[in-house]
């Protein structure tokens, strides 16, 4: 599969989680994930932007456009949902390579999210801040600047910004929930990782 076109191997999963949600009891996924079960579906806020997955559609629009969400959004409403086991958030965070099967991606994801972070807004920790705050991010007390940010109800994720010097470069962490395999695959993880990457970069523009 991994020899795949890319929109191919989206589709495959796309097409996957879609089979699986409609086979699955929405009113019991949404409890376990924290969300609200509403009679088209559920509603799955996603880093504060509520979503509606139809059921057992297994299509996503945005709630407050309607427009439909990009494909790799609508895998990773339905990989929560249906992998969202209940489990209390820990309140404590995990290096990306301490999740399971972490150290698999973990080489891509430093390269892709946290690479993208420390390389774009590593001497623009104002911009950083800016960016953080305006999607939704609360201040933490760790490195140069850090934000939590509550990518799904029961999913937090962190960042971590050391702006770089004459000696050393910019550095960038991206953390998770310690309990954040009960919720999402590693892959996804990743993929979450490198989406909010993604915003913070754009909107420190």
């Amino acid at each position: 599969m991994s020899q795949l076109d890319p929109n191919r191997r989206f589709q495959i999963a796309y097409d996957r989680a879609r089979a699986d949600w409609a086979a699955a009891d929405p009113a019991r996924c949404a409890a376990l994930a924290g969300c609200v079960r509403v009679p088209e579906g559920a509603i799955v806020p996603y880093f504060g932007r509520p979503h509606l997955l139809t059921h057992p559609d297994g299509e996503a629009v945005v709630q407050a456009t309607g427009k439909p969400a990009h494909m790799t959004i609508a895998i990773v409403l339905m990989h929560y949902l249906l992998a969202a086991d209940g489990t209390p958030p820990a309140d404590r965070w995990l290096a990306f390579r301490e999740l399971p099967d972490g150290l698999f991606y973990a080489q891509a994801f430093a390269g892709h999210a946290e690479g993208e972070i420390a390389q774009k807004l590593g001497a623009n920790v104002a911009g950083f801040r800016n960016a953080a705050a305006a999607l939704g991010g609360q201040p933490l007390d760790l490195a140069d600047a850090s934000f939590r940010f509550q990518a799904f109800p029961r999913l937090a994720v962190a960042v971590l910004l050391w702006a770089g010097d004459d000696e050393f470069p910019a550095q960038a962490r991206v953390l998770f929930d310690a309990h954040a395999g009960h919720y999402l695959p590693t892959e996804d993880l990743a993929g979450t990782g490198d989406w909010l990457a993604h915003k913070l970069v754009h909107a420190s523009k």
